[in-house]
């Protein structure tokens, strides 16, 4: 086999996944048009949801959900950012160095574990906490679903994830100026610290990357958030995302005009914004490889 001929049948695969990519987003904007005829930028103001049978009675609108989405994806972002930068301080160096192989694979199975597994987990142990932290603060006929409660959970869903990218990146810092440092009479902690301001674009780009996924996560969220159609400003109280509401009316869209349109408009707007992050992302996550490498 020639190098044309493998040069060639290797770029077919990416040309595939790219082409699969753009007609995913042209099949999405295609869809998205006979909502935006008819509600025009209402669907950026209106903070109702409302599919009915009278096309003309039909409103939608994306506010609520598209900010509920981001705050639960911030929350669940603050939390893994506390779990993730621990965790790395803990293995890198305090766990012992033979058994940290062990606590390593813990964290890569972790990251591969069901999102369905996490929701059901949130649901039976998470949910009751929340309603009682929730009734301690005065809080009324509560049932500890709400945007804290999807916050929470997607925080564990996402930082071993988070983590493996934190803590490779640790890793990577050379030897030399982890003697320098040592050689300062720094201890383990302020080693720690020195290291982790030195990698900080890692640490926000594996955070960006974690909010990427955590903004577009569906069956965790659905289970725990409470799925109720309202602009969240309390996070005590349940609210809805775009991947829930997407979850909960798709099955009964297509018996109304333009709800299956606006659904898809919902889906495109959160693509766009998950695509957002995860680039931002990827270039903080290329140039701190370089930052350590010595190369910026």
């Amino acid at each position: 086999m020639n190098r044309d001929m493998l040069r060639i049948m290797l770029s077919i695969p990416g040309v595939l996944l790219l082409s699969i990519d753009i007609l995913l987003i042209l099949v999405l904007f295609k869809e998205s048009i006979p909502v935006l005829t008819y509600e025009g930028l209402r669907i950026f103001t209106e903070f109702q949801w409302n599919a009915a049978e009278d096309p003309a009675k039909e409103v939608y609108g994306i506010i609520p959900p598209l900010v509920g989405s981001l705050y639960v994806a911030i929350l669940a972002i603050m939390f893994a950012s506390f779990f993730s930068i621990s965790l790395t301080v803990f293995i890198q160096e305090i766990f012992p160095y033979r058994a940290r192989f062990a606590i390593e694979e813990l964290i890569n199975v972790a990251s591969t574990f069901p999102t369905v597994l996490y929701g059901l987990w949130g649901l039976t142990l998470i949910v009751p906490l929340v309603r009682q932290l929730a009734v301690k603060l005065g809080y009324v006929n509560v049932t500890g679903a709400s945007i804290v409660t999807a916050g929470l959970v997607l925080s564990i869903m996402i930082a071993p994830y988070s983590t493996a990218i934190i803590k490779s990146v640790y890793a990577s810092v050379p030897l030399s100026y982890i003697e320098a440092i040592a050689s300062l009479g720094a201890t383990k902690i302020e080693r720690a610290i020195i290291v982790l301001k030195m990698i900080f674009p890692a640490i926000v780009s594996s955070l960006l990357l974690g909010f990427g996924r955590a903004v577009g996560e569906t069956t965790a969220v659905t289970l725990v958030i409470g799925n109720a159609y309202r602009l969240p400003l309390d996070p005590f109280l349940p609210a809805s995302t775009v991947t829930s509401l997407i979850a909960n009316n798709f099955g009964m869209a297509t018996y109304y005009k333009y709800e299956y349109s606006a659904l898809m408009f919902a889906a495109l707007v959160l693509l766009i914004t998950s695509s957002f992050f995860s680039y931002i992302g990827l270039r903080l996550a290329n140039r701190s490889v370089r930052i350590v490498r010595g190369e910026q």
